[in-house]
């Protein structure tokens, strides 16, 4: 008997919801791109990004919250690893502290011995105090949480163990930085890490027991750098953006971690605010697809020999607030995760890489998926 294909479900939604959110795991069926057999864990888990898959069937995520659990402020977030076993069951083998607040997203390095987390924070939660300054006048101080990427170790059985290295990204020009995802290089050992406060982009090397940064790339003012994602053949990768309808086509070196923004590409007819969410690259790399939460779009783009996007197709994405987007192991199926409509759509794709919407696949706040 073959043994069951599964997938992972991560939910998430805004803080004071009662809804259910948590990991939620279900079988494939690969040859019509159905998920069925549903079973919800850890409910009061927010996990706002797509699980980082280890070694020995381990998988990695956060729970995006500003306070430990028990207290009333502060203290941040944690870190999970957890096992699914050949039933389709989940147990969580560790759970961390991620050292910082509102930790968004975390991945493997190349050799699979480091965690890295990266923190969100927020700019609502900020403090204001009064000092003077050298000439003795009293001027305002703003204080942010700590926007930290960090590093903690893999121990042997696929815990998760201390943390070993941190590095923050202060506040600048009167913004805060706000780190929203984190994404390894394939092939090597660079992470990029988008900034939305700050409108940067960030290459960070892991060296032994270290981070290490590399390089920072300033993309254009106000356009809140998002998600990435990796060509598969070429060495670059494309950024989306909360705040414009643009995806960014960066170069990078992989020998040094220098970063370049090589073109700019509208993802709507009509251009405005976007506000995209998770960005994805069919398996063949001849076509990269976006959705843009605020207009409830999917944008096709199809590249061209230098990886350079050009739009082909703008499809609804069949529900309201989508976040996360994975294709099915074969690439023959596109999944949408809508939040607020409790629905993930499931899109056939066509040989030109354009979308054709199938089936609806109810789950409480679906917000990325991970096919295992």
């Amino acid at each position: 008997m073959d043994k069951p294909n599964y997938a992972v479900i991560g939910s998430w939604d805004w803080d004071g919801s009662d809804t259910r959110k948590g990991i939620t795991v279900c079988k494939v069926n690969e040859k019509t791109g159905n998920l069925s057999g549903f079973s919800n864990y850890l409910p009061d888990v927010k996990c706002g990004s797509t699980v980082a898959c280890g070694k020995d069937g381990i998988i990695y995520f956060v729970d995006e919250r500003k306070e430990l659990k028990g207290r009333k402020t502060g203290g941040g977030g944690y870190v999970l690893a957890a096992k699914i076993d050949e039933k389709g069951r989940l147990e969580v083998v560790s759970e961390e502290q991620s050292m910082a607040v509102t930790p968004s997203y975390c991945c493997l390095d190349e050799s699979g011995r480091y965690l890295i987390a990266v923190h969100h924070t927020s700019t609502r939660d900020s403090a204001t105090k009064l000092k003077k300054n050298s000439k003795g006048e009293v001027v305002q101080e703003i204080i942010y949480d700590d926007a930290a990427v960090v590093l903690f170790t893999i121990n042997s059985d696929g815990t998760i163990g201390k943390a070993v290295d941190f590095h923050c990204h202060a506040p600048k020009d009167g913004k805060a930085s706000l780190l929203h995802s984190v994404y390894r290089l394939p092939g090597s050992d660079l992470l990029i890490v988008c900034d939305k406060g700050l409108d940067q982009v960030y290459c960070y090397a892991v060296r032994r027991g270290k981070l290490v940064l590399k390089d920072i790339l300033e993309v254009p003012d106000g356009s809140d750098p998002r998600y990435a994602a990796f060509h598969p053949e070429k060495p670059l990768f494309y950024v989306n953006n909360e705040q414009t309808s643009k995806l960014y086509t960066v170069t990078i070196q992989k020998k040094t971690g220098g970063m370049k923004l090589l073109a700019e590409t509208e993802l709507m007819d009509q251009p405005l605010i976007g506000m995209a969410s998770d960005v994805v690259i069919s398996p063949d790399g001849k076509y990269v697809y976006t959705v843009l939460r605020f207009a409830d779009l999917i944008s096709v783009c199809s590249l061209d020999e230098k990886g350079i996007p050009s739009l082909v197709q703008t499809v609804p994405c069949g529900g309201s607030n989508a976040r996360g987007m994975a294709f099915s192991k074969d690439g023959r199926f596109l999944y949408v995760c809508n939040t607020e409509s409790d629905v993930i759509t499931v899109f056939k794709v066509q040989a030109d890489g354009k979308l054709k919407k199938g089936r609806e696949i109810h789950v409480s706040r679906p917000a990325n998926l991970c096919f295992l």
